[in-house]
């Protein structure tokens, strides 16, 4: 669309209406407008024009430097839906997992999370010890490992809660680091997922800041914990970020039973777009091949229409030279044997008009001289 033909369009009725009748936003109108440099009615300019009240009507400005001279405006896509299959499984899991609860204690946590606690009590007891062997011999020693936070007890709880879900819908965790970066096997692909701590920008000294975690390296510095867990789905979905941000009113226990089927829908996402993949490669291939066939089909057309064309100019060489050699045979003298370098007159003509004949397309017949050009590859 022009610049022109926007700005007669913008001025007969609303952008918001206007802006339907493309499929896209308002603001996206506007935002097109703008590039153009394509002025379009203020607010409050159709109210009052209703009104029957005054209003100014701006003129289209000379097009500037830099400035397009129109533009292709694209309806905005359709929120694309789960997949059936995506679907089913999200119901399934959201069934199996309606009682899942944040567990109150440390009790009935999940394996993998126990062993996070019973490692950390171990890498206590060594730096101890170690704080201990070195205070008496050398002048340094490690700092001691600090207890787990409340913080962290929590996210483990949440953390243990999901694992426990997941398996329960048939899920299976694959990787369980204690940052929080997880990673579960759905129908047979990986889905990334990430629980943790959502951190905020802090004016806290740096001390002050790590006080919460007793795994301030895990974190970026300068960072403080806002008191909420997020947890998101980091593998790309196609399109969808999911993600679950804790606030006053909502924990992320009341979010357990979406989080999990979220997931577990996480990976018939991956298949349909394995297989959307897989489609676009073989239609892609097959667009190839005939690209391929039709560049292939079109060089055996030119190099025939080339050999085509040589039977052509080998016809008219081979007439011009037979009445270069008829002319010769006139202006030979005749009645003495005459010679040229050691051979007969009649010898040379006879060669140049076997050279001559050679020429001849038409010498095996004409289907003969197409079965040939057939055969050009």
């Amino acid at each position: 669309m022009t610049r022109e033909e926007l700005y007669e369009l913008v001025w007969q009725k609303p952008i918001s209406r206007l802006a339907e009748e493309f499929s896209i936003s308002g603001n996206g109108l506007s935002k097109i407008c703008d590039r153009l440099d394509v002025p379009y009615p203020p607010r409050g300019y159709w109210a009052k024009k209703a009104a029957g009240r005054p209003v100014v009507e701006f003129k289209l400005p000379p097009r500037k430097d830099g400035v397009p001279q129109g533009a292709d405006i694209y309806p905005t896509p359709a929120k694309r839906g789960l997949p059936p299959e995506a679907e089913k499984s999200a119901a399934t899991a959201a069934e199996k997992v309606i009682g899942i609860v944040v567990p109150e204690g440390l009790d009935a946590l999940h394996p993998r999370v126990r062993a996070w606690i019973a490692e950390h009590k171990k890498s206590q007891k060594e730096r101890e010890q170690e704080h201990r062997r070195r205070r008496q011999d050398d002048w340094w020693s490690p700092s001691l490992l600090p207890d787990l936070t409340e913080r962290d007890l929590y996210r483990f709880r949440v953390t243990s809660a999901v694992f426990k879900g997941i398996e329960k819908a048939g899920g299976r965790i694959e990787k369980s680091p204690l940052t929080g970066r997880v990673t579960f096997e759905i129908v047979g692909h990986e889905v990334e997922c990430s629980i943790v701590e959502k951190l905020v920008k802090s004016l806290k000294s740096r001390d002050e800041t790590r006080k919460w975690t007793a795994y301030p390296d895990h974190h970026q510095s300068g960072l403080d914990s806002s008191g909420f867990l997020r947890v998101s789905i980091t593998t790309y979905l196609d399109g969808r970020k999911p993600e679950w941000i804790e606030t006053k009113k909502r924990k992320i226990g009341d979010c357990l039973p979406e989080i999990v089927s979220t997931i577990m829908a996480a990976g018939p996402i991956l298949e349909h777009m394995k297989r959307e993949r897989e489609e676009r490669y073989a239609r892609y291939q097959e667009e190839e091949v005939r690209r391929y066939e039709t560049k292939r089909l079109k060089e055996i057309d030119d190099k025939r229409w080339d050999q085509f064309r040589e039977y052509a100019e080998n016809w008219e060489e081979r007439e011009k030279l037979l009445g270069f050699v008829a002319e010769i045979e006139k202006r030979a003298p005749s009645g003495a044997a005459i010679t040229a370098s050691g051979d007969s007159l009649d010898d040379w003509i006879a060669w140049a008009k076997e050279r001559a004949a050679a020429l001849d397309p038409f010498r095996r017949g004409v289907p003969e001289m197409f079965d040939t050009l057939s055969k050009v590859t």
